[in-house]
């Protein structure tokens, strides 16, 4: 099956495979899959020519947070959710500097 990604709106990004990115405010994200959510804390710096770029602050002990998932991401899982926030951020053309 192909995915297919598009905007919901100018803050929300969804796949067919069930995963979404919805911008918060200025300085955070919500990644989404089956019902499990992790919340990301981001930055906005502007490039030489003036133009936004995004560094998106990973946790320290990546968790899924909620009042049933409290367990730990692996590194598998979360390369999976790295490559899919970065095709949310080209969808929203939110350019990203890096993750830190």
């Amino acid at each position: 099956m192909n995915e297919s990604v598009k905007m919901i709106n100018d803050k929300t990004v969804e796949s067919s495979l069930g995963w979404k990115v919805c911008i918060l405010s200025i300085d955070s994200f919500q990644y989404q899959e089956d019902g499990k959510t992790i919340i990301f804390k981001i930055e906005d710096y502007p490039d030489a020519l003036g133009e936004l770029e995004w560094t998106i602050y990973m946790p320290v002990k990546c968790r899924w947070q909620g009042a049933n998932h409290e367990e730990i991401i692996d590194q598998k899982k979360l390369d999976e959710i790295i490559d899919r926030i970065s095709t949310a951020f080209w969808k929203l053309d939110m350019k990203i500097k890096g993750f830190a």
